[in-house]
């Protein structure tokens, strides 16, 4: 089993923009892929090998906008923003891959959460699904 908490403002995955000369991510989300890449420059762990189980909590950044009071209010319960937590999952599992797991095909199962944080992460655990 492996477990980790990045302390990173998660942040939706988008797709990707097309022009007549490029093709580009938005900034925000560019900028979370390079923070990631940053946060994991120094780890050094085999990819596992398998099938595999993930638990992903992500805890969002609340807007700036809100209120002292509405902050408290809101902290450690579920998120009801606008992204989805499809995209949510699909920017940190694209980030993980080749370090944690070799493909994110290996993943089979999948329990993920949305909160408000006060202090902005993503809680990851996988767990290897032993073949029955």
């Amino acid at each position: 089993m492996t477990e980790t908490t990045f302390y990173i403002n998660p942040v939706p995955a988008s797709r990707p923009r097309v022009t007549r000369w490029s093709t580009f991510f938005p900034k925000r989300y560019a900028a979370f892929k390079e923070e990631m890449k940053e946060l994991l420059k120094d780890t050094i762990y085999t990819p596992q090998e398998g099938n595999l189980y993930v638990k992903l909590d992500f805890y969002v950044a609340m807007p700036k906008s809100w209120s002292k009071k509405k902050r408290e209010h809101k902290a450690g319960k579920f998120c009801d923003n606008n992204s989805d937590i499809d995209n949510y999952i699909k920017a940190i599992l694209d980030s993980l891959e080749g370090i944690y797991y070799n493909n994110d095909n290996q993943i089979v199962m999948i329990r993920a959460r949305k909160y408000y944080g006060l202090k902005p992460r993503i809680e990851y655990r996988q767990e290897k699904i032993q073949d029955e």
